[in-house]
């Protein structure tokens, strides 16, 4: 994630970089009403920081059209970077991420129990790249029920694994 919001920050052309100051600066103005509003505890502070808001919501304001180009650029970016990231460390790697090695953990593929190919370890990958990374509700429930269906499967097999016929096993086991 932090490499994808870096590497956004350098691919960023004109547009994208006058978006994110222009977004970083209403972010501080919002900051700035908010801590007012919360100090004094003045009913005004508070109206104040609900016509920001509202204002924001308006579909035709500058800011929003600014955070909007800004977070989308910056969450493509970190979604091609942690699908990658993540997809070449499973292939190259025999199945062991960084977070599978500390686990002592591995994937494999079924019914060879070898390592997975190239494509199921992408199509492993973008599942959790965009749970992880798109902020789209429907993704983040998605991934919420995803991470909880190995709990009540006897395979302990989440989805992402049954639609590239793969499995996590333990690595001491093997």
């Amino acid at each position: 994630m932090f490499l994808g919001w870096a590497l956004a920050g350098i691919l960023a052309g004109p547009d994208e970089l006058a978006a994110r100051q222009k977004a970083d600066a209403w972010t501080q103005r919002y900051t700035e009403q908010y801590l007012k509003a919360l100090t004094s505890g003045n009913p005004r502070d508070f109206d104040g920081l609900k016509a920001m808001a509202s204002k924001f919501v308006d579909e035709k304001s500058p800011d929003a059209e600014a955070f909007l180009t800004w977070y989308s650029f910056q969450g493509n970016v970190s979604f091609v970077t942690m699908l990658l990231a993540l997809a070449l460390q499973e292939w190259l790697l025999a199945g062991r991420t960084i977070g599978k090695r500390i686990f002592n953990l591995r994937t494999i593929s079924l019914p060879d129990a070898e390592p997975p190919g190239f494509l199921p370890s992408l199509l492993r990958s973008a599942w959790k790249a965009a749970f992880f990374t798109l902020p789209n509700p429907l993704f983040m429930l998605l991934g919420i029920v995803n991470f909880h269906v190995p709990l009540f499967r006897r395979d302990k097999r989440a989805w992402h694994d049954l639609w590239t016929r793969t499995q996590v096993v333990d690595n001491k086991l093997s």
